[in-house]
């Protein structure tokens, strides 16, 4: 099988080197081809000169790239100091900050986690690249967590928005990030910093250092590189003054008392719990207890409804009580890079990398909404409401707690990334080539601390006084006395310790993830042309990745309120073959100072999905001296990833309404796994610009971009519901999903990960830069700003439209990023500013009906960094250097955009408030 897949590849690969050099060719610049990722230097900012720029193997400077690539080079990561690259990625407008330590700190799994989200497409439909190679996931979904590369490697980063799988396989549709490391390195270069906010907590240091040394007539060169980082993580939003007003969406409780259906406001408590418990239904509705179990009346607000209400007691008690802004990190990161001269035109690199980071957190401490009985021979029951519940003939009552008592659950993770590549490069005659083999492990260990045990905690609610003892014990122990059960009081803060013990456990999961990639890629000038040299670029790559995971018993069995981690085990490997092709088409002619065509194809096997086929077209015009139009269209994929593939199935009993027998009310058995049949989704991606180089103005730049990308086959997955639904509608593909025992009667729904959704979006990319000379120094403004017209999510049944909405998983209409800075001699100073534009809650809304306020108001946040370099060498060479960054420096508090886990959205607005960084930075 194997033998017949390679002969497939192979002969695809002929078919597209041929169908790339008749049908498709792009053309090269007057300089040579280099495949790979590019060199290691500073990124050119003007001239002709022909470089290797991301999103294409054929050598040209950025301008005259046809696809849109923004370049962030070393200066502003040092400006900005940041000890993660996603940090300063997320400033940069294409991007969200969709998933990152302040927006999944309390997962169970990805807690701490930064991946980066080119468009809002999903962090798995962005490609990471380090070098112009792919780097080991670190998770199951596919993705590179950003906390495992070292920072102080990093020479600069380009950005293609717009598709690449042609150029560089699957998960390329929003654009590739390209990670380009110091390369051959000499000297010593290294920093150390602290950081912390201003209330005194997110408090931290890093230290990082990176040394080289060439030997042999500087044939042999050897870098080594590490990294310590670690914060202490902020604490709940009560911490902060925009938390403890308590903003939260409520919905009206009784429909038409003039109000909207949903109300934004302040000052929201729980209205069916409190820390110490609250009893919710019959006549003692509105009793609460103390922390010495005694009983009192709860005092209701308004608006109240099962789970929340406006004002009353409960002030800073609310269910976000214990949710941590940002999580505790360590992280330790260390490289060896080899790189040696084998001869004049060969050159060999070995790269070690090791990475590994310790997250902790805080989440939500168990809660239940009202949703408790209590019994009137509960052994805890106070006897004032014993006697009360006598009186009114009551034999039970509901019963709310928020248990801040037992303590909250409490994410725990370990990540250990191991990666090495063995790489050479070299030329024959005009022709240059480069091959790599990487191998990536990832050892992953989730633990998950504190989370209830369902089954544990009913029955340990659930207490009586035992006859024979007279001491409190559960009431299944009068039927089981040995099965471990330790009643649990819940009146008050007077449960033992040993209950509590009981009532929770730990939840662990054990993830071991590996990738193999072998890719070799040639190129070179076919054939000089009419208007310059067409020139080609051709390659292969195999890549396997697996991943193989376990977890503990009790998870397997769904035993806990949140985690129940899960089993995986899967492999896939595909085989891939590309071909790309410059083809100047005219020169020097009016209006026509350059017009060139770049295309590119690959063919994919994937071993789970069969093959794929991807292919950009692109073109550059320069119409003047400095002036360029650009487009590109592409058609991309991003294959399924192992959790999609893969997962093991998670029964749960859900209720839904048969609509083949009257809507009938039941409860069926519902089945959530991976599914091997999926197929890649596929993405068609228009982009067009123009650029300019103003010779009149030496130092100012400009380019404005349109983008348009539309996915079908999104992978998505239904309700049990939307699946009867459409069943019954006539999608006869959902009906085999719904399993019916002989009675007709529905014993089973698979809820399997399936192609079914679609994504599309368009907006347009600016940028402007000035630089120049000024009172003896130089100032520089770079200004980028992104325009989100359109975006539409779908699920094969409801469309959303999410442009300009700040409830997720929606995208504000504009983001900007603006960067004044001046040096002189020893000095530089640098001003920040990150714009949000405002815009609506929820585009589904309409305010005063649906909503009372709809409205998201925007920000702009100020960061200012100072440098001044305190010793420089004589020489030039090397220099100590201290910095002082402020980021938020006007204190600007967070917009209201409330979700489940937060008053805000902190994808795009700032939850920590004004921070210092500083530090010393040295180059010797």
């Amino acid at each position: 099988m194997l033998a017949i897949r390679v002969k497939a590849v192979l002969n695809s690969v002929s078919m597209i080197g041929l169908s790339g050099a008749l049908a498709m060719p792009a053309m090269a610049q007057d300089s040579a081809i280099e495949p790979g990722a590019g060199p290691s230097s500073e990124i050119a900012t003007g001239g002709d000169e022909g470089i290797v720029v991301t999103g294409t193997r054929i050598a040209r400077d950025g301008a005259s790239a046809p696809t849109p690539v923004t370049v962030i080079g070393g200066d502003y990561l040092a400006t900005r100091a940041a000890t993660n690259i996603a940090d300063v990625l997320n400033e940069i407008p294409s991007f969200r900050g969709t998933s990152t330590p302040t927006t999944n700190g309390t997962s169970a799994t990805t807690a701490g986690g930064n991946f980066i989200d080119l468009r809002g497409l999903g962090s798995n439909r962005t490609l990471l690249l380090v070098d112009g190679k792919r780097h080991v996931p670190t998770s199951i979904t596919g993705r590179v967590d950003l906390n495992m590369i070292p920072s102080v490697l990093i020479n600069r980063v380009e950005v293609v928005t717009g598709g690449a799988s042609a150029v560089y396989g699957s998960d390329a549709v929003a654009g590739v990030v390209n990670l380009i490391l110091k390369d051959k390195f000499e000297g010593i270069e290294g920093s150390v910093q602290g950081d912390v906010s201003e209330l005194g907590d997110a408090e931290g240091y890093s230290a990082e250092l990176v040394a080289g040394k060439s030997f042999l007539d500087g044939r042999l060169n050897v870098t080594v590189a590490g990294q310590l980082y670690r914060n202490n993580g902020a604490g709940s939003q009560y911490t902060r003054d925009w938390g403890r007003r308590e903003n939260f969406l409520v919905t009206n409780p009784t429909p038409g008392n003039g109000q909207p259906t949903r109300i934004i406001t302040g000052d929201v408590h729980s209205a069916s719990m409190t820390p110490y418990g609250l009893i919710t239904s019959g006549p003692l509705r509105g009793t609460q207890f103390d922390a010495n179990g005694n009983a009192f009346p709860f005092n209701y607000g308004t608006l109240v409804g099962s789970q929340y209400m406006v004002g009353g007691d409960g002030e800073g008690d609310n269910f976000l009580h214990g949710f941590w802004l940002s999580p505790k990190i360590r992280r330790q990161l260390a490289s060896v890079q080899v790189s040696y001269q084998a001869t004049d035109d060969i050159e060999i690199k070995s790269e070690f990398f090791y990475g590994r980071s310790h997250v902790t957190n805080e989440s939500v401490a168990p809660f239940d909404f009202g949703t408790l009985t209590i019994r009137r021979d509960n052994a805890y029951l106070p006897s004032s409401v014993a006697a009360a519940m006598d009186v009114q003939g009551l034999n039970s009552f509901g019963f709310g707690r928020f248990s801040l008592d037992v303590g909250a659950n409490t994410p725990d993770n370990y990540t250990n990334t191991y990666r090495w590549v063995q790489s050479a490069r070299g030329a024959f005659g005009d022709w240059k080539w480069d091959a790599y083999y990487q191998f990536g492990k990832v050892d992953y260990h989730a633990h998950l601390r504190g989370v209830r045990n369902n089954a544990n905690y009913l029955a340990a609610i659930d207490s009586v006084i035992d006859p024979a003892t007279g001491r409190a014990i559960c009431r299944s122990s009068l039927v089981s006395p040995s099965n471990g059960c330790v009643a649990y009081n819940p009146f008050g803060d007077q449960a033992s310790q040993e209950s509590k013990d009981n009532i929770t456990g730990d939840l662990w999961q054990d993830v071991t993830l590996k990738q193999h990639v072998a890719a070799a890629n040639l190129a070179g000038t076919v054939a000089d042309l009419w208007a310059g040299p067409l020139a080609i670029s051709v390659g292969g790559e195999y890549r396997f990745e697996s991943a193989r995971g376990t977890s503990d018993a009790l998870s397997q069995a769904n035993a806990y309120a949140a985690g129940n981690y899960k089993p995986i085990s899967g492999s896939f490997d595909v085989f891939e073959g590309y071909v790309e092709a410059d083809l100047p088409l005219l020169r020097d002619l009016p209006l026509v100072r350059s017009l060139d065509l770049n295309g590119a194809i690959r063919y994919a096997d994937y071993s789970t999905s069969g093959g794929a086929t991807t292919w950009k077209l692109g073109a550059t015009w320069e119409m003047f001296d400095g002036f360029r139009l650009r487009a590109t269209r592409s058609r991309d994929v991003r294959a399924p990833n192992i959790s999609e593939l893969f997962s093991s199935a998670v029964s749960r009993i859900n209720s839904v309404t048969d609509p083949f027998r009257n809507n009938s009310l039941i409860f069926a058995n519902t089945v959530t796994s991976g599914s091997t049949a999926l197929t890649p989704e596929v993405a068609k991606t228009v982009t067009l610009g123009a650029s300019y180089v103003a010779p009149w103005l030496p130092g100012l730049r400009a380019s404005v971009d349109y983008y348009n990308i539309s996915i079908r086959d999104a992978i998505s997955s239904l309700t049990a519901q939307n699946i009867l639904d459409r069943c019954y509608a006539g999608d006869t593909a959902l009906c085999g999903l719904v399993q019916r025992g002989g009675d007709g009667l529905i014993s089973q729904i698979n809820i399997a990960q399936i192609n079914i959704a679609s994504l599309k979006t368009r907006g347009i990319d600016f940028e402007i830069s000035y630089t120049t000379p000024l009172m003896g120094g130089t100032v520089s403004w770079r200004n980028l700003a992104t325009y989100v017209d359109k975006y539409e999510q779908s699920n094969g049944i409801v469309v959303q439209q999410l442009a300009g909405q700040f409830s997720e998983p929606g995208v504000p209409h504009w983001t900007g990023n603006s960067t004044l800075t001046y040096s002189q001699d020893r000095y530089s100073a640098s001003l920040t500013g990150r714009f949000v534009g405002g815009g609506k809650y929820d585009n589904r809304y309409v305010e005063g009906v649906d909503i009372n306020d709809n409205t998201v108001t925007g920000r702009l946040y100020l960061n200012l960094s100072l440098q001044y370099d305190v010793w420089r060498a004589q020489s030039g060479e090397g220099k100590i250097q201290a910095f002082v960054v402020v980021n938020n420096l006007l204190d600007k508090d967070p917009s209201v955009s409330p979700s489940s886990t937060s008053p805000t959205n902190p994808a795009y607005f700032d939850v920590i408030g004004r921070a210092y960084r500083a530090g010393i930075r040295f180059r010797l």
